[in-house]
């Protein structure tokens, strides 16, 4: 089965447009690559099998076509974001996306949203944009935590299209654009791609110094207790977050040795999530390094962030300080109720050469749904040093 075109309502994306065959002057932009369909209108596929699931039938963004419509939301701000995000990502994947405001032009006064019979939306997107699928959504929340909801049905099928549905959590800003992106990888059926740099650093040296070099975290395991004897040494301070998190220090339910337990509610769980830092690591800017840890999820969605920290003197009245200049984020995929393993290279750098990050902090994050997670075995190595002469200047 393949889908061919994608209708999302609710989203924007900058750049060239090209006419496209549809009413009012339809335009759409084409994807980063050009598809192997043609300029302008990928060719009709095959009839989709509507007894499929997406990730069965679709896992291909080439020659589709993404048809953008406003979703729901309060702010502006969110509604032109999650437009741009995820326009923008299914323009790098290969798809074409559509000109909002040709869009709107051809639907005049007539809207859509969730409470579309979904009929009525494959049945717009199949005859006014000759599209396969067609998203709509609503968004919960603010410009700093809020939560996206994603409805998308395959035109294929016209009397019994096919639908899925989704809600993305983003607890704080950043995490727009990364749920985004995974939305749209959901959509097209496609799974996310692995750390490209671990498939790219595959030789005998990188290997032996993963197995054999020195672990750049102080008491990974969580085994050495602080002099306070209340959590592990060399970790943020255990104890209540905020109302409604607790992280606690304690002996593995599933085995021997220590770990870190987080137990959050529906409150902070849909709010900022509960995160856990540990001490500062001295790394070098464009070395290469490897981290990886084990983690146990009851329920919430698990992401870690190896953020770089750059040492600025005093300026201005201020005392020196180190500042936030790079961030790797890990997303880990593994299974529910279950010890996992995750690991990702990173090359940490910087936009401005003069602030390239020479501190890193490892910081192990939760957030919604609520519930309980473990963490333990936290692993950070230099397998390979920055190129002679320092790392390369980096372009945004």
């Amino acid at each position: 089965m393949r889908f061919c075109a994608l209708v999302l309502v609710g989203l924007a994306v900058g750049g060239a447009w090209a006419a496209a065959p549809a009413a009012a002057a339809l335009k759409k932009t084409m994807p980063d690559a050009p598809a192997a369909k043609g300029p302008e209108k990928a060719a009709a596929a095959p009839a989709a099998d509507a007894s499929k699931s997406p990730a069965e039938g679709a896992r291909d963004a080439q020659g589709m076509s993404l048809l953008v419509m406003p979703i729901t939301a309060e702010d502006e701000k969110l509604r032109v974001g999650i437009r741009e995000a995820l326009n923008f990502k299914a323009k790098r994947l290969g798809a074409t996306v559509y000109d909002p405001a040709s869009v709107a032009e051809v639907m005049g006064l007539e809207t859509c949203s969730l409470a579309t019979p979904t009929e009525q939306l494959a049945l717009l997107g199949r005859k006014k944009f000759e599209a396969d699928i067609v998203v709509v959504g609503t968004v919960t929340g603010n410009t700093t935590s809020c939560q996206i909801h994603l409805k998308a049905v395959y035109t294929a099928d016209l009397k019994n299209p096919l639908v899925i549905e989704k809600t993305y959590s983003c607890p704080e800003p950043q995490f727009r654009g990364i749920e985004m992106a995974r939305a749209v990888y959901d959509i097209f059926g496609m799974l996310q791609p692995d750390d490209p740099l671990r498939a790219l650093r595959q030789d005998p040296e990188i290997a032996r110094r993963w197995k054999d070099g020195p672990n750049l975290v102080k008491n990974p395991g969580f085994e050495v207790a602080s002099a306070a004897g209340t959590g592990p040494a060399n970790w943020n301070p255990t104890g209540k977050l905020g109302t409604g998190g607790t992280v606690t220090w304690l002996t593995n339910p599933d085995g021997q040795g220590k770990v870190i337990r987080y137990e959050m509610d529906q409150e902070v769980a849909g709010g900022y999530g509960m995160a856990y830092y540990s001490d500062w690591i001295q790394i070098e800017p464009g070395a290469t390094y490897r981290f990886s840890c084990r983690y146990k999820s009851m329920a919430p969605t698990v992401k870690v962030f190896l953020k770089g920290y750059h040492e600025f003197p005093p300026q201005e009245g201020f005392p020196a300080q180190r500042r936030e200049t790079y961030r790797r984020q890990v997303h880990p995929a593994g299974a529910k109720k279950a010890w996992n393993y995750v690991e990702a290279d990173f090359i940490p750098l910087a936009l401005k050469p003069t602030q390239m990050p020479t501190w890193l902090k490892v910081d192990l994050f939760a957030y919604w749904p609520e519930g309980v997670v473990f963490w333990d075995d936290i692993v950070l190595k230099k397998v390979r040093d920055a190129p002679p002469g320092g790392p390369a200047k980096t372009e945004k």
